[in-house]
């Protein structure tokens, strides 16, 4: 295994701003995506390229969403949010394949 890599947040924080910007600009206040359950791959399979995943979950995208919207009213965030978040980028990603 290489070296740990360090992610800069405040970097991270400029970049995710900037792509919402894009999104929102070419595709307006709202998007839509029409598939909800997804396939997840345990965390320790997950970054394990030497074994092929073998304890697959389902996952929901509404229940994610649902549960991240909560933080738009508290500050009750909790680490599993940030996971949550990111299915639903890659969701959106998945079903917009258009350029900004």
């Amino acid at each position: 295994m290489g070296d740990n890599m360090k992610i800069n947040i405040d970097e991270l924080q400029k970049v995710t701003i900037f792509l919402l910007s894009k999104l929102k600009e070419n595709s307006g206040e709202e998007i839509e995506i029409s598939n909800d359950y997804y396939w997840n791959i345990l965390d320790d399979e997950l970054y394990n390229p030497y074994e092929k995943p073998t304890d697959l979950t389902l996952g929901q995208l509404s229940d994610d969403l649902e549960e991240i919207k909560r933080l738009i009213n508290s500050d009750d965030a909790i680490m599993y949010d940030l996971k949550r978040l990111a299915v639903i980028f890659k969701a959106i990603s998945i079903e917009n394949k258009t350029a900004f």
